[in-house]
């Protein structure tokens, strides 16, 4: 089950749902890249009545696979800069 541009979904957990799927399928885990809250964005806005409900929990967030970008280094068992 894929997930496509321009679906919708009722709620932030069956947004969820279906990206596991989605990561089960293709083996590849998602994690939130960069988002905005709800709250945060409701904030922002002074009409009551064009409040984002709740239920979502993020206004938008930005998925990216885990292994996107630069190699991050591994810190175990390295030694730090100018030390010998």
């Amino acid at each position: 089950m894929a997930v496509t541009v321009g679906d919708e979904f009722d709620s932030y957990e069956d947004f969820r749902r279906k990206i596991s799927e989605l990561e089960r399928e293709s083996h590849c885990l998602f994690v939130i890249d960069e988002s905005r809250t709800v709250e945060s964005a409701n904030k922002l806005i002074k009409n009551r009545q064009k409040h984002y409900k709740e239920i979502f929990g993020y206004r938008y967030v930005k998925l990216c696979c885990k292994h996107y970008g630069k190699p991050q280094p591994d810190c175990h068992g390295s030694k730090r800069p100018n030390q010998s």
